[in-house]
């Protein structure tokens, strides 16, 4: 299964949402995209559902010559590690100390940029849609899921449309619901998923949030609903 792109793909992930989130929600439905790849995927998704959009930024902390990272970092949270991969390495935490910080600042950089000053959307009593555009990696996947369980969400759903079956498995006991479109046995990357795939740059992530990020645009949840059709292949 391929998607022609992440747009199409985000439209097709909204009707497998949809259910999930329908009348669920004390405080409204708020949309997260993992940035900056996910914010493609996202914005579709919040289009079709009528939900604001936001970003959530999380990075990879590397050790030189190592091509998988060994951890990840959320704004304002600690580091969370991969210790199996630093032991393996013979690397300690506290070695990674310059790298966490060049990566703390980078996620400050880019919320900032993206955001244009505004303030980030309130997730605290809101059903949260945390949104990537391939679920191959459960350190940044936990990173995020971990930052937003912070601010306190009425319910958090996590979503992508495709995810490795491995690391749903993982990822799954972390949110109250894992929505995917499509789970292969092993997906090591997002971009073999589609048709088209390009990096998202810093001002296309901007534009996504200023046209997506401050209410909702038409919804069709309702009418998802209504009928209970679905595409889609779903897992709690």
């Amino acid at each position: 299964m391929k998607f022609p792109d992440r747009i199409t793909a985000g439209r097709q992930l909204a009707e497998a949402v949809a259910p999930f989130i329908d009348g669920r929600s004390d405080g409204g439905v708020v949309v997260l995209g993992l940035a900056p790849g996910g914010l493609l995927v996202a914005a579709a998704l919040a289009e079709e559902l009528g939900a604001p959009l936001d970003a959530t930024v999380v990075r990879p902390l590397n050790v030189r010559g190592h091509d998988q990272p060994v951890g990840a970092v959320a704004d304002g949270d600690p580091p969370l590690f991969d210790r199996d991969c630093l032991k393996n390495l013979d690397v300690t935490p506290l070695e990674l100390g310059e790298s966490l910080k060049r990566e703390r600042a980078e996620v400050h950089r880019r919320e900032a940029l993206y955001r244009e000053g505004r303030a980030p959307l309130r997730v605290r009593g809101r059903t949260a849609v945390l949104v990537s555009d391939g679920l191959t990696d459960a350190l940044t996947a936990r990173t995020a899921v971990r930052a937003l369980r912070g601010d306190r969400p009425h319910r958090l759903l996590l979503a992508a449309p495709v995810c490795d079956a491995r690391i749903a498995d993982e990822l799954r006991r972390d949110v109250d619901a894992l929505v995917c479109l499509h789970l292969p046995l092993y997906a090591h990357a997002a971009g073999p998923w589609y048709g088209e795939f390009h990096d998202v740059t810093d001002r296309e992530a901007a534009l996504l949030l200023r046209r997506h990020g401050f209410g909702p645009a038409t919804a069709v949840r309702g009418r998802v609903a209504a009928d209970g059709h679905t595409s889609a292949d779903r897992s709690h």
